[in-house]
């Protein structure tokens, strides 16, 4: 890691990432090393884990490439394990996965991409906190996951993906009460609106079912402006190290929305999708040209 300069405000912990291999977890992974934490990072793409373990490495730091896919529930054991086997204990487990949606449900071809959303987002990032439960209790250490400010406002034309933000919002916010007695932390991630500046994309599941990628970091016309990942990385780990409750990198108008929703649900309603539908219309040209295969989602990488 070029430029690595020594910290050790994360000495001697562990830590698990998944979605490693791009992004916001890439970057997580390699300043989380930085802060002297042993860092496992999870995900499909083998080859770009192996890459940045190199680097963690070379940089003096320790790191493990664990290639799972977290709709398995024997990969997301075998990473736990693993990590146990490994290093011996699990004090911070970052649960950045995911996968975004496009499509209205008129839209979709399939119901695959909300099944599949749920199992990536959702149950991808619950079922490995089940099997580190124990351990986090014994660390007294912390979860951080990423969620969305979709998880929290309705988005039209992203209903997969804000169903499954939802979902993990409704776990996570009931389990950060069940681990109030075990000082164990829960931190909640809105990354807000990112683009990947590491050149690799962004996953999405378009209304065919079928996974592509697209290009955040190109900005069209009617789209949103958009902060590199890399930098939203640095803030999330100043927050695990100060242990905070939640970092809301997402814009003032949507943080406006949320609360103002309930206390006037139709303009509110109304604004957010005269907003969504214009976003969207920034990518009518090249979802026409690639037959309705080309995705595009509003938040950040995953």
């Amino acid at each position: 890691m070029q430029g690595m300069k020594a910290s050790e405000r994360l000495r001697d912990q562990v830590a698990i990432v998944t979605g490693a291999s791009q992004g916001l977890g890439q970057y997580l992974s390699c300043q989380l090393a930085r802060e002297g934490a042993s860092v496992v990072m999870a995900a499909r793409n083998h080859e770009r884990l192996a890459a940045i373990e190199r680097e963690i490495e070379h940089g003096g730091r320790h790191a493990l490439a664990v290639a799972v896919d977290l709709r398995s529930e024997e990969d997301c054991c075998k990473l736990i394990d693993t990590t146990i086997q490994t290093f011996g204990r699990i004090d911070l487990l970052v649960l950045n996965a995911g996968m975004a949606t496009y499509g209205k449900l008129e839209e979709l071809e399939t119901f695959a991409p909300i099944r599949d959303s749920m199992e990536i987002n959702f149950f991808g990032a619950a079922f490995p906190t089940y099997l580190a439960i124990r351990h986090l209790i014994s660390s007294r250490g912390q979860i951080a996951y990423v969620t969305s400010g979709s998880g929290h406002l309705p988005m039209a034309g992203y209903l997969g993906y804000s169903t499954s933000k939802h979902a993990m919002n409704g776990f996570f916010e009931a389990l950060r009460l069940e681990m109030f007695p075990h000082d164990v932390n829960v931190l909640t991630i809105n990354p807000g609106d990112m683009y990947n500046d590491d050149g690799a994309g962004r996953s999405v599941f378009g209304p065919d079912g079928s996974e592509h990628k697209i290009d955040l970091s190109v900005r069209r016309k009617n789209d949103i402006p958009r902060v590199p990942a890399s930098e939203v990385a640095a803030r999330c780990v100043e927050a695990i190290v100060d242990r905070k409750r939640m970092i809301d990198l997402s814009p003032r108008i949507q943080k406006l929305a949320t609360i103002a929703r309930p206390l006037w649900p139709e303009p509110v309603d109304r604004r957010i999708y005269q907003i969504v539908t214009k976003m969207r219309s920034a990518f009518t040209p090249m979802i026409d040209a690639e037959d309705h295969h080309s995705v595009i989602d509003g938040e950040g990488e995953r």
